[in-house]
């Protein structure tokens, strides 16, 4: 599961990573909007906090960084296929649970199996509910890093939003700017993915970076509609049909 690897990632290397001072984040503190065409998901970067696009990192989309404690944000995204489904623990596939519970489960068993300590599982906020993804979250940690993680899951994509620290106080401490930024994870809408008045030319394909941009500007005009293909098979099902 690639949204393991970044976590490992991000436990492992996060202090060893220059991040840009980008100017969207440099205007009397404005938040920066970030928006990735192929994984159709925006976010809204907490003020104060210097965020860069990683795209050299598999599933990653972007890190955010706060200094002063030295926290960091992470999203990243990955295909949410029947390959990944049927890796979950059987456990956690047959509860009768909705499937970012189910996703949670499947992520909290691995991190026990890893000795970590590893906190219940949480409703994420309603405006995630409301713009149809709904989110849960739950904490963990290994001693050296404290971590929040929210996840959910879209028709094609599983998408996680990470908070890394150096210490339990700090992760509480970063607790208000990890959920201004979850509320704001939603999918983007037909109309942001296809502006009106613009067309996809027949010839478009597939992008795989996304934009992060000043929440005050006007919003960019979009030549074309980036979307990542889908998977023929349906994600949820039988595990033994492949």
């Amino acid at each position: 599961m690639r949204v393991l690897a970044a976590i490992a990632v991000l436990v492992g290397i996060c202090g060893a990573i220059a991040f840009a001072d980008l100017e969207n984040q440099q205007r009397g503190g404005e938040a920066g909007v970030y928006t990735s065409k192929p994984d159709r998901l925006r976010l809204v970067v907490p003020r104060s906090w210097y965020a860069t696009e990683q795209a050299s990192y598999p599933g990653i989309l972007l890190w955010m960084r706060h200094p002063q404690p030295e926290a960091h944000i992470v999203l990243t995204a990955e295909p949410f296929t029947r390959k990944l489904y049927c890796s979950w623990p059987v456990p956690c596939r047959t509860t009768h649970d909705a499937l970012p519970n189910k996703l949670a489960c499947a992520l909290s068993s691995n991190f026990k199996s890893q000795k970590m300590h590893v906190g219940p599982v949480q409703a994420g906020p309603k405006e995630n509910q409301e713009a149809g993804m709904p989110t849960v979250w739950f904490e963990y940690d290994d001693g050296k890093r404290f971590l929040r993680q929210a996840v959910a899951l879209t028709e094609d994509r599983v998408v996680s939003l990470v908070l890394s620290t150096s210490s339990a106080d700090a992760r509480t401490s970063y607790v208000r700017a990890f959920e201004q930024a979850l509320r704001t994870l939603r999918p983007l809408t037909p109309e942001e993915l296809n502006p009106q008045g613009t067309a996809a030319p027949a010839d478009a394909g597939p992008s795989n970076s996304g934009a992060l941009i000043d929440a005050a500007a006007p919003a960019p005009v979009v030549m074309s509609v980036q979307t990542a293909p889908t998977s023929k098979l349906a994600p949820v099902g039988d595990c033994s049909i492949r």
